[in-house]
C-alpha cells in the first residue's frame, strides 16, 4: 500500500518510494538555465513561447525539448508571474 499524506487543503501527495529525484549533471543544469534565459527574453519581448521558438533559440530540435516540457511550463509560469508583479 502506498502511503498518502494530506497537507492542509492541498492535493494528495504521493510519498511512495517510487517517487524519487534524479541528480542533474552540470550540462543539464546549464541547459535548464539556458531555457530560462530564452523564455525570459521571449516573454520580455512579447513573443509567444513555443517549442519551435525555443528550439530555434537554443539550437536544438523541438522534439528534443519534449523531455523538458514540465520544466518549460513551470519556468514559463514563473516568468509570466514575475512580469505581472512588475
Amino acid at each position: 500500500m502506498t502511503p498518502i499524506k494530506r497537507i492542509g487543503y492541498a492535493h494528495l501527495i504521493d510519498m511512495s518510494i517510487e517517487q524519487y529525484y534524479e541528480d542533474l549533471t552540470e550540462d543539464e543544469a546549464n541547459f535548464i538555465l539556458d531555457i530560462y534565459r530564452v523564455i525570459n527574453n521571449m516573454v520580455y519581448d512579447y513573443r509567444p513561447v513555443t517549442l519551435v521558438g525555443l528550439g530555434y533559440e537554443l539550437g536544438v530540435a523541438p522534439s528534443e525539448l519534449a523531455d523538458y516540457l514540465p520544466t518549460i511550463i513551470q519556468i514559463l509560469n514563473k516568468v509570466e508571474e514575475e512580469y505581472e508583479v512588475r
